[in-house]
């Protein structure tokens, strides 16, 4: 990111900030305006930066792949379950996860995040047991902060 005005400065600044804590993070803004390039700053400026970087677009998805891209699934869990996925998730194990276009989410799925961030845990879809889980969660969205959730 390249730039010296009073605006871009105020980003770089609260990409460091962000950077130093564990807290997940929420970037608002319109389409096209670099919030995934902000969270990959955010996340190769942290101490999980040689940890991956996942990204998933989540208004590109339909509700149901985007339950097992995220949380995995066992082998029988549904219809073309033909072997585990361990999702997303656990793909981020120790870096960072980037949900994009989280308020594109169905509201279900939110309920099912917001288990997985305040508890550090997932449960893979058709699976009996839950995984702890050890990454920092990235969120973009270009609605309105008070729209989002």
């Amino acid at each position: 990111m390249v730039g010296s005005s009073k605006a871009i400065e105020k980003v770089f600044h609260a990409i460091i900030r962000c950077a130093e804590v564990e807290s997940p993070v929420l970037i608002t803004g319109e389409t096209g305006v670099g919030k995934e390039v902000t969270a990959r700053a955010i996340h190769f400026q942290s101490a999980r930066n040689k940890k991956p970087f996942v990204a998933v677009n989540c208004g590109a998805l339909p509700a149901s792949l985007l339950e097992s891209e995220l949380f995995g699934h066992v082998k029988g869990a549904f219809t073309g379950a033909i072997s585990n996925r361990p999702g997303l998730f656990r793909e981020s194990e120790g870096g960072a996860l980037f949900l994009d276009e989280i308020g594109d989410m169905e509201k279900r799925l939110q309920v099912k995040l917001l288990r997985a961030i305040q508890e550090n845990e997932i449960r893979p879809v058709g699976e009996d047991k839950s995984y702890k889980i050890n990454l920092r969660i990235i969120c973009a969205t270009n609605q309105a902060a008070e729209a989002v959730g």
